[in-house]
């Protein structure tokens, strides 16, 4: 026994993990360090692997194996150990071929840990066993949408819209989103928060969904009203690993889960109780950061977010949060250096991304904002956001060294085609202006002031009457 407990991991785990097929002190998939664990979750993680044991030693039938490693295999996922989580539910699938629980399971390990095409694998196969299974049927086509296999997606979620309503016209809103059928992704949006009305990260969907039609007002006022609060379908056994928590790490991760939900009170409080608990955890004292700012309560929320960079100088959370904060701010170089670490961890994040390029060509750096949004194009060139900014930068920067009015309109052509909204049309008149293509310049901004104009958007068609000027004979390079 050592002095918290609990008997270090010995033979009986060595032999144990050896068996699941990881190698315990390899760095590929390493043993959670039970020395650094609450005494509760190392006891945990013992029982759990003892169960295996003991039913190795009874030379028990597939079944009883299947439900030892299965057993294990969520305790170690509730506690996100992704690795030997997912080694014990290969082991229990085996045995028993025929439960759906386990590839539901590693579906959802696959989908929490961005491996796209082997959750589609793993809930297909649950609906192949159990081809009504309503849970898997919504989480296949979450799955299908990330993978932007929108035909695929849009059946599941039609197959839902009775069962799981909000999730499924949230689901079916977005592939209609993508595909530009503008008119039918606002009905699915609003149908989807008259049935969740706290899910307010909806309202950016809808706010692009608005863009696409030209309606630029209720567009803006649906980005003004967005918020994190996302929906979460009921799913037995997904919800049952938050049972099996314990400690600091489960009250981070229950506050999560009511951040996500936009409950906002029970999450501070949650990551209020994992900051007692344990005062050097900067994930603790990020989340409840990220938690008092939505309620609010910015300079507690700064305060938290400071304590956890001083914890962990790479806290993304903190570093993404005090950036956008320093904007607001208006303090634009504190913000580069804090949106340069998070976007460096974290290149996905399209609008720390965008933010920081624009942050950075105010600053004058236009080729570190080039370069910054051309590494953002090339991998993710569906993005809208991303590829506007770079055909502006590219058709308009002060910098006429960097500028490229030919990759410009392409990306602009290809923006407008997918959302035909008047400032995109503005954006392909700006390429063919630095081509010097002034008349068809011209022509592009009529038609986007007459758009804006049907849209009935007369903020947006005033400014551009007061652009086209510009325009208007050559040369008209800006």
């Amino acid at each position: 026994m050592n002095g918290s407990g609990f008997r270090a991991p010995g033979s009986r785990f060595l032999l144990l993990f050896l068996f699941l097929g990881i190698k315990v002190f390899a760095q590929s998939a390493p043993l959670p360090p039970l020395e650094a664990l609450d005494p509760a979750v190392a006891a945990q993680l013992q029982s759990a692997a003892g169960d295996v044991e003991d039913a190795l030693n009874a030379k028990a039938g597939g079944r009883r194996m299947a439900e030892a490693y299965g057993s294990l295999g969520q305790v170690l996922h509730a506690y996100e150990f992704f690795e030997p989580a997912e080694a014990a539910y290969l082991r229990a699938a085996r045995l028993a071929p025929g439960d759906a629980r386990w590839p539901h399971l590693l579906g959802y390990l696959y989908h929490q840990t961005g491996r796209l095409e082997e959750a589609a694998d793993q809930f297909a196969m649950v609906r192949r066993t159990q081809p009504d299974h309503r849970e898997a049927t919504v989480r296949l086509g979450e799955v299908f949408l990330g993978l932007n296999r929108l035909p695929e997606a849009r059946e599941q979620f039609e197959r839902a819209v009775d069962v799981f309503p909000a999730v499924a016209r949230r689901g079916l809103g977005e592939v209609t989103l993508r595909q530009g059928r503008f008119d039918e992704a606002v009905g699915h949006f609003r149908a989807a928060l008259e049935r969740a009305p706290k899910a307010d990260a909806i309202h950016y969907s809808l706010a692009m969904a608005y863009r696409g039609l030209g309606r630029l007002d209720e567009a803006r006022a649906h980005l003004q009203r967005q918020g994190p609060g996302g929906i979460r379908i009921a799913d037995a056994l997904v919800d049952n690993l938050q049972t099996l928590l314990r400690g600091e790490r489960a009250l981070v991760i229950k506050g999560r889960r009511a951040y996500d939900a936009g409950q906002f009170d029970e999450a501070a409080a949650a990551f209020a109780t994992a900051v007692s608990a344990a005062p050097d955890s900067a994930t603790a004292h990020a989340n409840l950061g990220l938690a008092l700012a939505q309620l609010g309560n910015t300079a507690r929320a700064v305060a938290e977010f400071e304590t956890a960079l001083r914890l962990d100088p790479e806290n993304l959370a903190a570093h993404t949060s005090l950036g956008m904060w320093f904007v607001t701010q208006g303090s634009d170089l504190e913000a580069i250096d804090h949106l340069r670490v998070a976007v460096r961890q974290a290149p996905d994040d399209e609008q720390a991304v965008v933010t920081l390029s624009i942050l950075l060509a105010g600053q004058a750096r236009f080729g570190d904002a080039l370069a910054l949004l051309d590494a953002a194009n090339r991998e993710f060139p569906d993005r809208t956001e991303t590829a506007t900014t770079l055909a502006r930068l590219l058709a308009s920067a002060p910098d006429r060294s960097i500028r490229d009015g030919r990759r410009a309109l392409a990306l602009a052509d290809t923006v407008y085609a997918s959302s035909p909204a008047p400032v995109h049309g503005e954006t392909v008149a700006l390429a063919l202006a630095e081509l010097g293509r002034c008349q068809e310049a011209a022509e592009w901004m009529r038609r986007a002031i007459d758009d804006a104009a049907r849209a009935q958007d007369a903020v947006q068609a005033a400014r551009l009457r007061g652009e086209i000027a510009k325009y208007s004979g050559a040369p008209c390079r800006p």
